[in-house]
């Protein structure tokens, strides 16, 4: 036994098994739950590479899985990926509601986990790029339910991340025939930015952003917010293990300056759109849009910056999941996610807009609230470099906490209207007040926060 296969072959195989069970709604549901907190559960105490006794055998756990002459290496360094995309996935299971969410949902959320940790274990690492196509794919047939045509954005989504594959793979193929430190420097440069174009489609960069609001604005929101969470972690994992393993970090090539550019660019793209946003699913693309770019600068930072990042990572999971939840619920009672048709929601409903505003007002990076001392220590990081980052840094939070205000000021209108339709069963209402406490928790104890996600990062580098 060995723990690619417990923990990639064996979710795959049974998000497989589960598309015969569709039709069972809430049996697959809890199940579902159940496996993936057994196998988060697995890769947090089963040990690596020891033999162990496991019932009546003695079991040693190999962390190497060989096929076709490619490795797949999830050692004990690894474990904390493994246990935050499991857990993650497991989360997502706990707050949808079966009866709003379409079931594929299930196998085919837990077949993307799998492929996540598929391109983050094989070696050579830039064959994750392949990976990640395959995971677009499964991602479009997740945003495009049976019997409905994928939108436009999920087809412009495919397409960008297919490009970045293919040019990832060539500057790869490329820079195999050069010498670092003694090779033809002009190569050297141009697989380089041919490298850097493939991330920039892979992670959405700017000017190939446009796919992210789009997909906001016309999908089901609970499965557009389960892809901007794992996708985009998906890739920043893939693309922080590329950085450590091809030696860059202190070396010749200066990949931090290019990082904080496009997290800049990213950041003041995500807090101009939401100034003027008029949509929920376009509001939530600009948040992402400027989590993408907070996350580029926090990876920046290298050593100082990765804890930050993962703070971002747990503080987004939590904000992304009671913003998806509560839009759902709330899409029964309006006509669209149009503000227009939102206005005086908070009035009407006002557990299922709390959820909304905490959860987004957390992402903007409000005072009190979880996002606030993760973003803060962002900032402080970010000090010591030129003043136009900075500037761009607090204006972009200003701008997003104004497109807050702004979303405020529409759910809490008086339109002398009254409803005697209630949305959201007991369950969901409470889930969303248990998770309007832990932000606001984080928010007053991020030491928490901090103190796990610096034990990620120091298993992740070696430290």
């Amino acid at each position: 036994m060995n723990t690619p296969i417990l923990w990639i072959l064996l979710p795959i195989l049974a998000a497989g098994i589960s598309l015969f069970f569709l039709r069972y709604r809430y049996l697959l549901r809890w199940s579902g739950l159940g496996f993936g907190v057994i196998l988060a559960t697995s890769a947090l105490l089963l040990p690596i590479n020891e033999v162990f006794k496991f019932l009546f055998w003695d079991v040693k756990l190999s962390d190497q899985l060989l096929i076709f002459g490619r490795r797949f290496i999830l050692s004990g360094a690894d474990r904390p990926v493994v246990v935050l995309l499991l857990f993650l996935w497991a989360f997502w299971l706990l707050i949808m509601d079966p009866e709003l969410v379409p079931m594929q949902f299930i196998p085919l959320s837990l077949l993307g986990i799998g492929l996540i940790l598929t391109a983050y274990s094989v070696e050579p690492i830039f064959y994750g790029a392949l990976f990640f196509a395959f995971l677009a794919l499964v991602y479009v047939v997740l945003l495009s339910p049976p019997g409905k045509e994928p939108t436009p954005g999920v087809l412009r989504f495919l397409i960008f991340q297919i490009l970045g594959m293919l040019f990832i793979l060539f500057a790869a193929w490329l820079a195999s025939w050069i010498d670092l430190n003694t090779g033809n420097q002009v190569m050297l440069a141009r697989s380089l930015l041919i490298l850097a174009l493939g991330f920039s489609f892979l992670l959405s960069i700017f000017p190939f952003i446009s796919w992210i609001s789009m997909v906001g604005e016309r999908n089901h929101p609970f499965l557009v917010g389960f892809v901007f969470n794992t996708y985009f972690l998906g890739v920043f994992l893939f693309g922080t293990r590329f950085i450590l393993e091809g030696g860059w970090i202190g070396q010749g090539v200066n990949i931090q300056v290019p990082l904080q550019i496009a997290g800049a660019i990213m950041l003041g793209f995500g807090g101009f759109m939401a100034v003027y946003s008029k949509h929920l699913g376009r509001l939530m693309g600009a948040v992402i849009i400027a989590e993408i770019g907070r996350s580029l600068l926090a990876i920046s930072l290298f050593q100082a910056g990765f804890p930050i990042y993962f703070g971002m990572v747990i503080l987004q999971s939590i904000s992304l999941g009671v913003w998806s939840l509560s839009l759902t619920q709330l899409q029964q009672g309006i006509h669209d996610l149009d503000f227009h048709s939102a206005a005086g929601a908070a009035r009407l409903w006002p557990i299922l807009t709390s959820g909304l505003l905490l959860g987004y007002f957390a992402l903007a990076g409000v005072p009190l609230l979880g996002g606030f001392p993760i973003y803060w220590s962002l900032g402080s990081g970010l000090s010591f470099f030129p003043i136009w980052i900075n500037s761009i840094f607090v204006l972009s939070t200003l701008g997003l906490i104004f497109g807050g205000l702004r979303l405020l000021e529409v759910l809490t209108k008086n339109i002398s209207e009254e409803s005697i339709l209630i949305l959201g069963k007991p369950y969901y209402r409470y889930l969303i007040l248990g998770l309007n406490i832990v932000l606001i928790l984080i928010g007053f104890l991020p030491q928490w926060i901090f103190s796990l996600t610096r034990s990620i990062s120091g298993l992740l580098l070696g430290s």
